[in-house]
């Protein structure tokens, strides 16, 4: 469709649906050289040649505007009462001659094979480097080529329809797609960004570098799980028996808390039945926690209990609370007071988990009906979380301190002290 309309008619055809700008003092970025240069997918240089032709012919008229979330003005261009007539007789020809103008109009209401036709070849690499991204991201890294190639937002920021990335990768070499994944793994690493990275390793097919990644990084990943970080784990292949246990944990714990619990059941009984303990533990433990999102509580319990089973000489103070949860969920009051009340005697690592056990405490005396002892136990519990976040409170305040930054360090010290000048520790 490209050679059904020269450059000039193309340009006339777009800025005809921008019209009502005429007479305004905002105007979008589509009109200037850059916007046109970019819907039309070509050249900055080649949009001003064919700009200043239509100005000579009197069909397009600048001037100095102000872009829409733009900090200056910027030369507009508008179309005459000649170059409106014009385009009243484009659309009559394309009508007459069924051109379809929808890929003359904004790259994003494209569809894929038609874009894909009309792009010039040299324009082709960078699109599918840019249809590879997942999420939006900054114009200014692609090659000099693409300087206006493509549609951006008023941050910079490019970011194509899913139909038409579809459609691109669908037809690009799988070599280069490779390479562009890789390309995109830096730019995501620039910013920090792990579950891109990760995305694009995968595609990428760099399996090695996905799994040390997900190894070093799985406390990160896990802070929010959704449905992106696991299309991306879920797809590492041949995992090393070195970093299985943890890859699995991740794939495992991902599918659980975004309710993939098929897939979740898969991963863990392929845990469980692995040679290392560290593995199946975290297999039953995945397991029981599925069951009791699922309420399934007996199931849960046993599932623990497997858990509890691969370490006899180890006391884990989360698993013991999980399996006093399952049973008080199930209404068995008894057993789950006394698995609490002797891990109440030792002494906890993790005030999170004291804090959890006093409340089991509390929820049993409640459905005892002991109000006094509930009260009793959910202060406690309270108590244990303040001496949480007094800890984390020194902790910053420390991190501030090796970096130089005395105020913060006392501000965060101080912090600290009020919570246990409010406690009772």
């Amino acid at each position: 469709m490209a050679a059904s309309l020269t450059v000039g008619e193309r340009i006339i055809f777009h800025l005809s649906q921008y019209t009502k700008y005429h007479d305004s003092y905002d105007v979008p970025i589509d009109i200037s050289q850059d916007g046109i240069a970019a819907a039309l997918r070509i050249s900055r240089a080649h949009a001003a040649l064919e700009l200043k032709k239509l100005k000579d012919s009197k069909d397009v008229a600048e001037r100095l505007s102000h872009i829409k979330k733009g900090r200056t003005k910027r030369k507009a261009y508008f179309l005459t009462p000649q170059g409106e007539k014009k385009a009243k007789e484009i659309m009559q020809y394309a009508d007459v001659n069924a051109i379809d103008l929808t890929p003359f109009q904004d790259i994003r209401k494209c569809k894929g094979p038609e874009l894909w036709d009309a792009l010039d070849d040299k324009f082709k690499p960078v699109v599918a480097m840019s249809c590879v991204f997942r999420k939006p991201f900054r114009r200014e890294v692609l090659p000099d080529i693409a300087t206006s190639l493509l549609p951006v937002d008023e941050r910079g920021m490019v970011d194509l329809p899913q139909e038409l990335k579809e459609y691109v990768v669908s037809v690009t070499d799988p070599e280069k797609l490779k390479d562009y994944h890789s390309f995109a793994v830096d730019y995501w690493l620039h910013w920090d960004d792990l579950k891109e990275v990760l995305y694009h390793l995968v595609c990428a097919k760099r399996f090695a570098d996905a799994e040390i990644l997900v190894f070093h990084h799985a406390k990160e990943l896990l802070i929010s799980p959704d449905e992106d970080l696991l299309e991306a784990v879920s797809n590492i292949r041949d995992v090393t028996k070195g970093y299985s246990g943890l890859v699995h944990y991740v794939q495992a714990e991902t599918a659980r808390r975004v309710g993939k619990h098929e897939y979740c059941l898969i991963v863990t009984k392929c845990m469980e039945a692995s040679s290392i303990p560290s593995e199946r533990f975290d297999g039953y433990m995945i397991e029981g926690l599925l069951n009791m999102d699922k309420k399934e509580y007996a199931l849960a319990y046993r599932a623990f209990i497997r858990a509890r089973g691969v370490y006899d000489d180890h006391i884990n103070t989360a698993l013991e609370c999980h399996i006093a949860e399952s049973l008080i969920r199930n209404g068995d009051y008894h057993e789950p007071r006394e698995i609490l009340e002797r891990l109440l005697s030792r002494r906890f690592e993790e005030p999170e988990e004291e804090a959890r056990a006093y409340y089991l405490l509390g929820v049993i005396a409640l459905k005892t009906g002991e109000d006094d002892e509930a009260l009793r136990m959910f202060a406690l519990s309270r108590n244990a979380m303040n001496t949480k976040q007094t800890e984390l409170y020194n902790k910053i305040s420390e991190m501030y301190y090796s970096i130089g930054n005395r105020d913060k360090s006392l501000e965060y010290a101080l912090k600290a002290n009020n919570l246990k000048l409010t406690g009772t520790f």
